[in-house]
């Protein structure tokens, strides 16, 4: 099984967003999974035009020459897809936007219809499974409501959304602590989607945990 994590965070390696990805990619590597990260900031791609040159003329081609062909290909090989970003405007950001806009070419002009609800259908049988993985620098979980409506257009099976997501690349060792322990759920949570193929319950309550008050966040980040 191959998991591949695009990341859609400017800051890349450097990302809260990362924080997340790496640990849930060690417990799916630790399960057996072979697993990759894509840095979105690091493979510079073009804006989709519209012209939909990729189904009319060359079916699943994209006519730009850039970085996404090799993407396209990873995300393929891949069994399990996980989109990371942080949350820019109450959305994902402008990469990982730019980045799902280009997959235009795995679809085809073909209109599907379900329970009322309008899509165009896969070029191809599609198989993947899809993770959605979301850190917010607010407390509370209303800043992820529209990224969690942007993302259930995939059905991820599993979702990861983390307030107070500052703290996740804190160097104090308080605080460093409690994410610590944070991470390691993450990391469960990937060890048991591939080795048992879902995520008990007992870990998706835990990916919840508080890792610190509504009070003391606000003071420590010193608004």
């Amino acid at each position: 099984m191959k998991v591949i994590a695009f990341n859609g965070s400017p800051a890349g390696k450097a990302s809260a967003t990362y924080q997340i990805i790496r640990a849930f990619l060690s417990g799916a590597a630790r399960a057996g999974a072979e697993t990759e990260t894509c840095h979105l900031i690091d493979h510079p791609i073009d804006q989709c035009r519209g012209c939909f040159a990729c189904w009319f003329q060359t079916p699943g081609q994209c006519v730009r020459k850039d970085a996404m062909a090799p993407l396209l290909a990873a995300y393929q090989s891949a069994h399990v897809v996980c989109f990371g970003s942080p949350v820019y405007s109450w959305n994902m950001t402008g990469l990982l936007k730019n980045f799902v806009d280009r997959l235009i070419p795995l679809k085809s002009p073909k209109i599907t219809q379900q329970a009322g609800d309008f899509d165009m259908a896969d070029a191809r049988p599609r198989q993947q499974r899809y993770v959605a993985i979301a850190n917010s620098g607010f407390p509370g979980e209303n800043n992820f409501s529209v990224i969690q409506a942007a993302f259930s257009c995939c059905a991820p099976c599993l979702e990861l959304y983390r307030n107070c997501g500052k703290l996740l690349v804190s160097q104090q060792p308080s605080v460093q602590e409690i994410v610590s322990q944070y991470l390691t759920v993450v990391e469960q949570a990937g060890y048991e989607l591939v080795a048992e193929g879902t995520v008990s319950q007992t870990t998706q309550q835990q990916l919840s945990m508080p890792l610190m008050s509504v009070e003391d966040y606000v003071h420590f980040l010193g608004m």
